[in-house]
């Protein structure tokens, strides 16, 4: 089992003292039951070294220690957390693209579409449609005898994703003019 692993944190040679007795190293100082008892141990480590470590550390190391732990526990429980921010995986306003490079056309899903244009660079943007990842999935599968070997949403351009396309067309209309493609080629090549 991993547990025996040398490395492991929790093996025989790297057993960690009881914190009982860490505690005792650093003195009479720390209240094994102060509610920032973590912070104040990381801190204690961060200003001299992990406190198993510290033979006996001397008694301004652990105030100090003590005090910066007490206001980062106070700056972290007064925190208000950051409202997390939906993916389009789980985001109802999505949209579905449908863009072209070459023969190929990428089925994906975006919460915006002006940055993931401009990451993908398409020659052409097909369509665009609501939807969220679970639809996106569902197309996959609808179409997933199109997958082009060894991609998860490029697809050949085969008779029924044109037909699809234009449906999509029909019911939402052209895709904006204004999102980023590849430019257009310029004939250089074509002499």
């Amino acid at each position: 089992m991993y547990e025996e692993h040398r490395g492991h944190l929790w093996g025989p040679d790297t057993q960690a003292a009881p914190l009982a007795e860490q505690l005792a190293l650093a003195g009479a100082l720390i209240d094994p039951h102060d509610p920032a008892l973590t912070e104040i141990l990381l801190e204690l480590g961060r200003i001299g070294g992990e406190l198993r470590n510290l033979a006996a550390p001397d008694d301004d190391t652990v105030r100090m220690a003590i005090r910066l732990g007490r206001a980062r526990h106070e700056r972290l429980s007064n925190q208000v957390p950051a409202p997390r921010r939906k993916s389009a995986r789980e985001n109802p306003n999505g949209s579905i693209y449908y863009v072209r490079r070459g023969a190929m056309v990428k089925i994906g899903t975006t919460i915006n579409l002006q940055a993931r244009m401009a990451a993908l660079l398409p020659e052409e943007i097909l369509a665009i449609e609501p939807g969220s990842h679970a639809k996106e999935a569902e197309l996959h599968r609808q179409f997933r005898s199109l997958l082009v070997p060894g991609q998860r949403e490029w697809f050949y351009a085969g008779p029924e994703l044109q037909e699809h396309i234009e449906k999509v067309l029909d019911a939402q209309g052209p895709p904006p003019a204004n999102l980023p493609t590849l430019p257009p080629t310029t004939g250089i090549l074509d002499s």
